[in-house]
């Protein structure tokens, strides 16, 4: 169970798109919602030939060969999936597996729309909504190193253009001169999904990459001090913390896991940091400072 140590959640998607929306992807985004896979066989080949091989093409071709090969199914995971699922306990009444519901893609469509996709992303680098497709399916279908791999071109690729991504319809998905801060919060987001479901291993590799291309991410530093803490690392989770913390004094989540975590090491080092949170601006953090010096001093 993920306790009262606090993670940082973000990401919100707003696109800014470009002028001359292709008058097909209307057309198509409809038929995608409606899984009509038979119109959209007639549609995208139509839409090629008027307007050669976009990237939004490459992405229609990507969803049409998924939903093609793709059914609904029954899986046996650890990972707790989505919506209702059977927790099978193992003899010491612990949790061992989950029964449920899962989407299956079979692996003709996994090739096929890989294929396309991994075209399309060699053609235009910088349109992010291709990867984080590829991404997407890769993390769906339990694919975790292929999709480590893909994020981690497309790190590499963020310091080459800057973080000036496009999006569909060659829309920019943040304010003109946000590009790195929207590319920060959507690679929290991933962080935050493999997290949620105790996938540590992973989420600790995905970490690393991160902060070896960014050596001064808050955000990431913060994470894998976040891992570390669930899995008994405190000495380690503190090295970093505390690192973060000479980075950037102001940030009161960072404060916060200081303190937490020196509740039970160095109770004087702990009440020293909650103080500081008496200053916050966030209340939330306050009153739960507050309520941890209370506590502290009993």
């Amino acid at each position: 169970m993920k306790n009262r140590f606090i993670l940082i959640m973000l990401c919100l998607l707003v696109v800014y798109v470009a002028y001359g929306e292709s008058k097909y992807y209307e057309k198509y985004e409809k038929l995608v919602d409606a899984k009509d896979t038979a119109a959209l066989a007639k549609l995208i080949p139509e839409w090629e030939k008027a307007e050669g091989s976009t990237g939004d093409v490459y992405a229609a071709w990507f969803n049409y060969y998924v939903l093609c090969h793709m059914v609904d199914g029954v899986s046996l995971t650890k990972i707790q999936p989505e919506g209702e699922a059977l927790a099978l306990q193992d003899s010491t009444g612990n949790i061992a597996a989950y029964l449920g519901g899962h989407t299956i893609v079979f692996e003709t469509g996994m090739k096929l729309g890989l294929a396309k996709i991994n075209e399309g992303i060699a053609k235009y680098p910088d349109r992010l909504d291709l990867a984080f497709g590829k991404v997407h399916l890769l993390l769906d279908q339990y694919r975790y190193d292929e999709a480590l791999k893909e994020l981690h071109r497309v790190l590499d690729r963020s310091v080459v253009n800057k973080n000036q991504w496009k999006w569909t319809n060659d829309g920019i998905p943040y304010k003109p001169g946000d590009g790195q801060v929207w590319f920060r919060s959507c690679l929290q987001d991933y962080f935050t999904q493999l997290y949620n479901q105790n996938l540590d291993s992973v989420a600790l590799a995905f970490a690393d990459d991160v902060i070896q291309h960014y050596p001064k991410s808050v955000y990431f530093l913060s994470n894998k001090a976040a891992i570390y803490s669930q899995t008994g690392k405190v000495k380690e989770a503190l090295d970093i913390f505390v690192k973060v913390h000479e980075l950037d004094p102001s940030d009161d989540i960072v404060t916060y896991n200081i303190a937490f975590l020196n509740e039970k090491i160095d109770k004087k080092k702990s009440i020293k940091y909650y103080r500081q949170l008496l200053k916050s601006k966030d209340e939330g953090i306050k009153a739960d400072a507050t309520r941890a010096l209370e506590e502290l001093s009993r």
